[in-house]
């Protein structure tokens, strides 16, 4: 499974939150807003410096939430800016949505993680799942599709076991509206032969902080494959931030449970030389 923390470079204690976890052996994954403009150089090198053990990837900005963003391609609203969420949204489906324009953006805010990054993003997912939109998921292959297959990053899908989160008695119905946007974006992606996970959990209400510490063991149980990602937001002063960044500091994931998307997940099988069962890498190939 995928621990991936979304959101750093959004603020200075989502910053440290999610730089602390990492140190802690707690996540394996973490998107990156280069598009934000505090997000600098010497951030990203924090976080870099746990890249042996975690993916780090680039989490699209392509909504205006009062930030600053590149200079791409915002022209889905009045003055070139970027548009709202509900915007974007309805823009997206009603096909007013230009893909062109949007390969433009995601190559601006590539080139912005590359320039303060010094490497090429591990996958690429959109804040607000926006990435999977009608007409932004077009934009976003045809730019992936045009690096070479070996820079390719696997970008994210939403797609999520529902029948294992009714089961668990996890939350729902946010999730089910997500996971139809991830569930076409999951086709589009082995479709077009692009990398992508198996398996989606960690969406809830987050009025309903409080309940977090009892919602991540079942999101975590949901997911049996090694590409499974479990989405996470920690942070340390929003209280529904605080309280994911308590709840994964004190959770003991299983032994070996999480892992990087390229990782050789290990299994235990019989070593019959000495009868004992040690853990042996699988390849897990892409």
């Amino acid at each position: 499974m995928i621990l991936c923390a979304d959101d750093y470079g959004l603020r200075g204690d989502i910053d440290d939150a999610i730089v602390d976890l990492c140190a802690a052996g707690k996540l394996t994954g973490v998107s990156c807003m280069a598009a934000v403009e505090r997000l600098g150089a010497d951030a990203m090198k924090r976080l870099l410096q746990h890249q042996a053990v975690v993916d780090i990837g680039l989490h699209l900005c392509l909504t205006d939430e009062g930030l600053a963003w590149s200079a791409g391609a915002h022209t889905e609203s009045p003055g070139g800016c970027a548009p709202s969420f509900s915007s974007l949204l309805k823009a997206a489906l009603t096909g007013r949505v230009n893909p062109q324009r949007i390969r433009r953006e995601i190559a601006a805010q590539y080139n912005l993680f590359l320039s303060k990054g010094g490497r090429s993003p591990d996958h690429i997912d959109g804040h607000l799942h926006v990435h999977q939109l009608p007409g932004v998921r077009e934009g976003l292959l045809e730019f992936v599709l045009s690096l070479p297959p070996e820079k390719r990053p696997y970008i994210r899908n939403t797609a999520m076991p529902m029948q294992s989160l009714w089961k668990s008695g996890l939350p729902w119905a946010k999730a089910f509206l997500i996971g139809v946007l991830g569930t076409a974006m999951k086709a589009r992606l082995s479709k077009a032969g692009v990398a992508t996970n198996q398996g989606f959990a960690g969406v809830y209400d987050f009025r309903k902080w409080r309940q977090y510490p009892g919602y991540l063991p079942g999101f975590a149980s949901c997911l049996v494959e090694p590409r499974g990602i479990l989405v996470v937001h920690p942070g340390r002063e929003a209280d529904w931030r605080r309280q994911e960044y308590c709840t994964l500091k004190e959770f003991a994931f299983p032994s070996g449970s999480l892992n990087r998307f390229e990782e050789e997940p290990t299994r235990t099988e019989p070593n019959h030389r000495t009868g004992g069962t040690p853990t042996r890498a699988i390849p897990f190939p892409r």
